[in-house]
């Protein structure tokens, strides 16, 4: 949450009673009165005491002109509390499913922010922690997305936490926030390392022959019957044209060895290093189109590609022995 004008002990406290009357939500928050807070800025109290002060000195010297200065500036603050709470009363914020990232790089969560009313919202700020907050205005009816840019440096599963929707609009005397809580998954991923070991030593090899898959070429082989379930992308219409029926066209391939990616068979003691290496070999066999499979302490995952594979065995590595899956991902743990 944004700092503001009161002490760590209290604002503790308002964090952790307002952390318990705001739920978190998978698809959309809408910010009612409910679930929304407002406070003096440190402006804000300053300006009270100068009013408290000019109020005392009023009735000291029996001064009504005072009086009047004291009222005429008092108004303004009041009417200011309504117009910043307003500002951002019955705004819906949507978070999309944030992209997996490998550790160390930067976690985008992307926010659409809406409104359905004629007025005008502005200087609405979205802070992640203490990170810089970033500022976004709304017309009319108007909606607009924001993205905050969140710092990894720690693998596995983690919720958002700590984002806040703010504004000081008009005057800055007083901060207006609610929490943003949202139920989406941040994957994290180890971080690869540069130069994983060959994949000689982990080539799978059964009754003493090397399991292979055919990676499919680009040289033209022939045509064969079209199998129904297939793909239509590589039938040969020339030939369906000429009467000849459905045919697929076949390409020369080249064979890949088959690849077990196994926790065991890599010879480093740093458990997170081991994660890193795997990690590597897994996006290099990705990207050589080979079938690859992993297996972890409990854990194994069968031969296959394609990205779905690659997505499902970079999870495993990234939740490997994770023991809370809800754990808020905090800024401050990463700048430890």
């Amino acid at each position: 949450m944004v700092s503001i004008a009161l002490p760590s002990r209290i604002r503790k406290r308002i964090d952790r009673w307002v952390d318990q009357h705001n739920p978190p939500d998978r698809d959309r928050i809408t910010l009612h009165n409910r679930r929304l807070y407002i406070l003096p800025t440190r402006f804000g109290y300053t300006f009270a005491l100068m009013l408290l002060g000019l109020f005392v000195a009023a009735i000291n010297y029996q001064n009504s002109m005072g009086f009047v200065l004291v009222f005429m500036l008092t108004a303004p603050g009041i009417i200011s509390l309504g117009q910043t709470h307003k500002n951002l009363l019955g705004l819906t914020i949507r978070m999309k499913t944030p992209r997996p990232v490998f550790c160390g790089e930067t976690c985008e969560l992307i926010f659409e922010i809406s409104h359905e009313n004629t007025q005008h919202r502005h200087a609405l700020g979205f802070q992640y922690e203490k990170l810089p907050p970033v500022y976004v205005s709304l017309g009319p009816g108007e909606s607009n997305t924001v993205t905050l840019k969140i710092p990894t440096s720690r693998r596995g599963q983690f919720v958002p936490g700590g984002i806040t929707l703010f504004t000081r609009y008009p005057t800055g005397l007083f901060h207006a926030w609610g929490w943003l809580r949202f139920e989406l998954p941040l994957l994290v991923y180890p971080r690869p390392v540069q130069h994983p070991p060959s994949y000689q030593a982990l080539q799978e090899n059964h009754d003493g022959k090397l399991t292979t898959n055919t990676i499919e070429g680009d040289d033209f082989a022939g045509l064969r019957e079209h199998r129904n379930g297939e793909s239509l992308r590589h039938v040969s219409w020339k030939a369906y044209a000429q009467g000849k029926g459905l045919l697929t066209k076949t390409f020369e391939g080249h064979a890949q060895p088959s690849l077990w990616i196994d926790w065991d068979e890599i010879n480093v003691s740093d458990p997170e290093e081991k994660l890193r290496i795997m990690c590597a070999l897994v996006v290099d066999a990705d990207r050589e189109q080979r079938k690859y499979g992993i297996r972890l302490p409990n854990t194994s995952i069968t031969l296959d590609e394609g990205l779905h594979h690659r997505a499902a065995c970079l999870q495993a590595l990234a939740v490997f022995r994770q023991a809370d899956f809800n754990a808020e991902l905090r800024v401050s743990d990463e700048r430890e």
